[in-house]
């Protein structure tokens, strides 16, 4: 969910990954998110059941948002991470502050003075902001120094080897000392094609690997690019007369949901 904030209005932009979202990653790295699909049953039926009940949550969420006269946005071949990334960009050259509210971490590369997050804090059960400050605090370093650690020692949520898979000496205290010298991925590389920036170990793993280094940049950066545009609709205040109600049917209609799992799984295992 991105909020675009002025002087004097709070707008809304809820977006979601589009079908086939994740192929132009996987093209290039294989194992990219590979272990989610691993979380569905290994019957075609099952599989089919449970992406059935996820469409279907997803559309009821996207029916109370369209009711509350929330854009929706959903791109084809694109996850939502890099359709937010592309809007960002246009939304900061229009003179707004971007507010993204997510649990993904991803998104933290894209923080700035005029970009906060919104992140869950599942053991308080509420949502805290996560600004440039809170960031620097925890990294000692800014985004783009995190997003290079991350293509040099991996992803495993994500599915991205790290270059100790190839060099197992070069460990993460090795990357984190390379990276507060020169900054980036891209600098560190360059600076390593025309001398040397560190012990023999280190130098021939970052020239020898450059391309792996480099691929997992394509993977794990976000996207500038998508083609989507920022739509002067979506600036305009949003009416919320209706908010109350439609959130009230929809909380009523999640109890009853829940309520009837409850009860199916207490039949299941007293059957």
């Amino acid at each position: 969910m991105l909020d675009l904030s002025s002087s004097s209005f709070l707008f809304l932009l809820q977006v979601f990954d589009g079908d086939n979202c994740n192929e132009l990653r996987r093209r290039l790295l294989p194992s990219y998110k590979a272990h989610r699909r691993k979380f569905f049953p290994q019957s075609t039926i099952s599989k089919k059941y449970v992406r059935g009940q996820v469409g279907r949550s997803q559309q009821l969420i996207m029916d109370v948002l369209r009711k509350c006269n929330v854009p929706v946005l959903k791109v084809e071949g694109n996850e939502a991470d890099d359709v937010v990334a592309t809007l960002v960009e246009q939304v900061l050259e229009r003179g707004y502050h971007v507010v993204i509210a997510s649990p993904d971490k991803d998104f933290k590369q894209l923080i700035s003075e005029n970009v906060q997050i919104v992140m869950p804090l599942v053991e308080l059960k509420r949502w805290s902001f996560y600004t440039l400050k809170h960031y620097m605090a925890q990294y000692n370093c800014d985004p783009q120094s995190d997003l290079s650690l991350r293509c040099i020692m991996g992803d495993e949520v994500d599915g991205v080897p790290g270059i100790q898979h190839l060099v197992p000496g070069f460990g993460r205290r090795t990357a984190l000392k390379l990276l507060k010298k020169h900054g980036s991925l891209e600098n560190l590389l360059n600076a390593a094609s025309v001398r040397t920036v560190g012990r023999q170990y280190a130098q021939e793993a970052l020239t020898k690997y450059a391309d792996y280094l480099w691929r997992n940049y394509e993977v794990l950066a976000l996207r500038r690019d998508v083609d989507v545009h920022l739509q002067e609709e979506w600036l305009l205040e949003r009416d919320t007369s209706n908010d109350a109600n439609v959130l009230s049917n929809f909380f009523r209609l999640l109890e009853e949901t829940n309520k009837s799992t409850r009860e199916s799984r207490s039949n299941f295992s007293n059957g």
